[in-house]
This record gives structure tokens, sequence and C-alpha cells, in this order.
């Protein structure tokens, strides 16, 4: 956050021992107050505070949404992408800029249900990630190839189809650090869990896509009312949930999911204009059918192409 420096009186205009004195009577007063202790600086107020009623979000990039984005959020003038993060804070620092990451960039790669698990297997076989993750989060690129295709791995920017099971505002109430603790819906995630078909009712088998506060457009936040019966195609950024355990046998802690890997944030959502029986009826690559979710003013009825 840029702060506006005073420039301090230069002392033109004073002559001699005049001006020599009224130049150090500051510090003197200062010196012998204090004891004669030297004082530190005062410190930067954390990122996360508000200095001036200006947004402190910095994105970095052209958003991805930046057409439909919302602006004057309250989330933007109080919380940074550091969130709550100190400087010392190396680990969450790292974190909480890799949630926030809305630069990734590229065509979107297609991927799967399938991929997702296949990255959360790579993540398990690197020795010692969760420590590294402290310092580094460079572990996480590029760590798995699908059928011999480009690998992927963190920020990697990415579209998958799915079926929404769930969407809700999280942590209402409480907040979370990466949000630097807001509490209202407004100011949290829309956590979304994703099955790879409707049959599938089991959250420990679902993956999560999440939409994040900063920016967001206002025609997102339907999502949380709306019941799906047809495919989503999300496009965004990869990101691994360390702070977070997969469910594993019968172990099922929350959130539940079978991969830590998210979308993460969410750069665009689209609503499939047919009711398939299955996802892959509606064709991640091409764009004529899907529809953006703050275009989704019908029912949920079948929409001609």
């Amino acid at each position: 956050m840029t702060r506006k420096r005073v420039a301090k009186p230069t002392g033109k205009g004073r002559t001699g021992v005049a001006a020599t004195v009224a130049a150090g009577l500051p510090l003197l007063l200062s010196f012998i107050s204090t004891g004669g202790a030297p004082q530190p600086a005062p410190a930067e107020p954390p990122s996360h505070v508000v200095v001036s009623g200006k947004p402190v979000f910095k994105v970095g990039c052209q958003l991805p949404f930046d057409s439909i984005k919302s602006e004057g959020l309250e989330i933007d003038a109080k919380c940074t992408s550091d969130g709550t993060a100190t400087a010392d804070d190396l680990k969450d620092r790292l974190e909480f800029n890799a949630k926030n990451n809305f630069c990734a960039e590229g065509t979107p790669r297609a991927i799967t249900y399938d991929d997702l698990k296949g990255l959360q297997v790579a993540a398990d076989a690197i020795d010692g990630l969760r420590d590294n993750l402290t310092k580094s989060r460079k572990d996480l690129l590029g760590i798995f190839s699908p059928s011999g295709q480009p690998k992927l791995g963190e920020g990697t920017l990415v579209q998958l189809v799915a079926f929404v099971k769930d969407a809700h505002n999280s942590n209402v109430g409480a907040g979370e650090k990466v949000n630097c603790k807001l509490t209202k819906k407004e100011e949290n995630d829309i956590h979304i869990e994703l099955m790879p078909d409707q049959t599938e009712d089991d959250p420990c088998k679902s993956v999560t896509a999440e939409m994040s506060p900063h920016f967001r457009p206002e025609g997102w936040n339907d999502l949380v009312r709306l019941k799906l019966e047809r495919p989503v195609r999300i496009t965004g950024s990869l990101f691994f949930d360390n702070s977070h355990q997969p469910c594993r046998g019968d172990k099922r802690p929350n959130p539940k999911r079978i991969s830590l890997w998210e979308i993460h944030p969410v750069y665009q959502f689209e609503i499939c204009k047919v009711k398939p029986k299955s996802p892959t009826e509606c064709d991640v690559k091409t764009d004529s059918q899907w529809i953006p979710l703050d275009q989704w003013h019908t029912e949920d009825s079948d929409v001609e192409p």
C-alpha cells in the first residue's frame, strides 16, 4: 500500500545559529524525554488494516472478469492478498497469495475429476511437502502429467466440467485468515462442492472450487440459491489447500473431499445450456454450449444452444 510522504521543512529562510538550533530542537527534546535511549521508527501498520478509504487489494493484472467485477466492496478496502499474515509469516503469505492469484495466463487446460485425484497422488509422493511449504510453494509446480499431456500444478489455468452438489458462503460468522477474518457472507468465499456425476452424493468423493470475495461479480452470489441439474464449466487457477486433509479410508475430515487440489480462485463460472445425462455431453471446449452465471436469468429448463 502506497502512503504519501510529507516533505520535511528544509530550513530555507533561516540563517546561522538560529537555523541550526531550530532544526535540532525536536531531537534534543526527544532525547531528554526518553532519557537518551534511542527510539525505533514507528512500525508500519499490518497490510490488512485500512489506512485510507481507498481499495488496498492489488490484483497485479487485469481481472479475468473485469467487465462484470463489483466495485466498492468493503473487503477490497480492508484486506490485501496477504490476508492477516504478517511479514514474518511466510507460510501463510505464500498460501494466501496463491489463493488470491487472478493472474494465471494462457489458454485454459481442460482437466477432469480424475486429474484432480492424480494431482493428489502426486502431492502425496513428495517427501516433506508440508514442511517445504512453510518456505516455498515451488514443489507444487508441474507435478502431474495426465495421459502424456503437459504437466499440471499450482497456478495452472484450467477448466473443469462437473455437477454442483452444494454451494454456500463459507466461514460466515467466524471469518477466514485469507479474508482478514471478516465475517459477512459477502466477505468470504463461496465454497462449491463438485461431483463427477449426478448419482454421487458422498462428499468425500467431491472436489472443490472457491469463488473469492474480492471484486466478486454480483451475479455470482446467486449460485448459493440455485439448484442446478446440469453440468457447469469452471475456469480458474489450480491451488493446493495444504491447510486441510483429504478423506482417506475411515477418516472424513472437514471439509470433506477426495483431493486437496482446488480451482481457487474461480475466474469464470458457466452453466450448460441443456440437461445431459453425463458431463461429457457438454463439451468443455465448445464455448457456444455454455452460459455465464451472471447471464443465467431463466429457470432451470432446457435452453436452445
